[in-house]
């Protein structure tokens, strides 16, 4: 009771900070930090933009998978730096001042410190953005280290005019009779958000590093992480939400209210949740399946809990369906247990072709092309005798690689093979035609 008495509440701490800032000395000291970073920012800006007319190329950074070449990281590292080096200076003349004056300085001093973790901070980035492609340090630089400076600053500042434990010991409100703290909620929300951001990029890390080797099954590993990214959220939100001291039978009483709502509101939503599940634990799909739906080839670009995407075929359009259709639809996968795909060509010559030259070219065709494959071996078969023509047809099996398209690509390219062929050897393609006799009537 006595440690509770102790502990500030949130209009004490709010009456405090407005005391502080009202206090002269430390307006005098905000006011000259602000005037020195304002100044720094804008002479930054300027001395970046006389660089990037000056050295046009040098400045020129092209956000892809590629590392730097040397003197865009030079310019680069000018243009991490450049700011806080500015800074730097000006505060420190500006202490100058304030010693000179005999005015207080302990603002400016932690300012300076600031400053100083923020230049190591850009000078570590610049170092990571030469040394690693740009894509991928872009993703950690945004996503995590960029949170984590900001939180060490402010939590710098706010430490001190207040003392962040108490701080954290402060209850706004109650949640069902239980306390809830500043020091829960920062946790609930900084410590879901990093957890998840870790494990989503510790996926993205692993994908990386075994994409390299042909003997992995990118789309299978793919899946699988996906599985462990949603069982390791899931789990980090059951171990975060224990440790606030969220009582599990009002967590309980939520849920089940919730699923009256989901029950009548977001059955659809539901469904496909459950159906996303089921493709991720059978293994039904992965990203990089050919796979045919509603009468439409198209391939598995991002296998996801609520929807997949897929890119068609016909016009490489991106297609965002929800799980539950590849459920109850009729689904038709090329590559569900390899990625051997069989292609036929049917082809008619004339009656006064020799049937078994015809079979010996069209097997010389389809050795021929480079990614007809030789195991299993490509085989003709004479089919009928058409009206007009002698039916042959030549299957053959290939590879389904990246590009959807590749199976009309090979197709169409044998066809062309075939034609030149047979025109070498005389052999006739005959077009559909019919004979009529006529009989001459003559009247007695």
């Amino acid at each position: 009771m006595l440690i509770e008495n102790s502990l500030p509440t949130l209009s004490d701490v709010i009456t405090k900070q407005i005391l502080f800032l009202n206090r002269s000395d430390v307006q005098r000291q905000l006011l000259a930090i602000t005037f020195s970073l304002v100044i720094s920012w804008f002479l930054s800006k300027w001395f970046w933009r006389w660089l990037q007319i000056t050295f046009p190329k040098a400045t020129a950074f092209s956000w892809g998978d590629a590392r730097l070449p040397p003197r865009q990281y030079l310019a680069m590292l000018i243009q991490k730096l450049d700011f806080p080096l500015i800074s730097l200076i000006i505060l420190n003349l500006s202490q100058i001042v304030f010693i000179a004056l005999d005015y207080t300085k302990g603002l400016l001093i932690t300012a300076i410190k600031l400053i100083w973790f923020y230049l190591f901070y850009r000078f570590f980035l610049a170092s990571l953005y030469g040394t690693f492609p740009i894509a991928i340090v872009r993703d950690y630089h945004y996503r995590l280290l960029a949170p984590l400076g900001f939180l060490f600053i402010i939590g710098t500042i706010i430490n001190l005019y207040n003392n962040l434990e108490q701080l954290s010991q402060i209850s706004p409100f109650k949640l069902f009779n239980t306390p809830v703290t500043l020091g829960n909620i920062f946790f609930l929300i900084a410590g879901l958000y990093f957890w998840i951001v870790v494990v989503i990029l510790l996926e993205k890390l692993i994908l990386n590093v075994l994409r390299p080797r042909n003997q992995i099954d990118l789309g299978s590993l793919e899946a699988s992480l996906l599985l462990i990214r949603y069982f390791l959220i899931a789990l980090g939100i059951v171990v975060i939400l224990g440790y606030i001291g969220v009582d599990g039978t009002a967590l309980a009483a939520i849920t089940g209210g919730l699923s009256v709502g989901i029950g009548f509101g977001l059955q659809q939503v539901v469904n496909n949740f459950l159906s996303g599940f089921i493709l991720l634990f059978e293994r039904l799909l992965k990203p990089g399946d050919i796979i045919s739906i509603e009468n439409q080839v198209c391939e598995v670009k991002k296998l996801g809990i609520r929807a997949t995407t897929v890119k068609m075929a016909t016009d490489n359009s991106e297609k965002i369906i929800p799980n539950q259709k590849f459920i109850i639809s009729d689904l038709t996968t090329y590559t569900g247990s390899d990625r051997l795909v069989s292609c036929s060509i049917v082809i008619g010559v004339g009656y006064n072709s020799k049937p078994k030259q015809v079979m010996e070219l069209l097997l010389q065709v389809a050795d021929a092309h480079p990614q007809v494959l030789k195991n299993p071996a490509p085989l003709v078969f004479f089919l009928n005798f058409g009206d007009s023509s002698l039916n042959f047809e030549l299957k053959f099996w290939m590879n389904w690689l990246n590009d959807i398209n590749r199976r009309k690509q090979i197709i169409s390219d044998l066809s062309c093979l075939i034609l030149e062929t047979f025109s070498k050897h005389k052999i006739e393609i005959p077009f559909p035609q019919i004979d009529i006799h006529i009989d001459q009537i003559r009247s007695q």
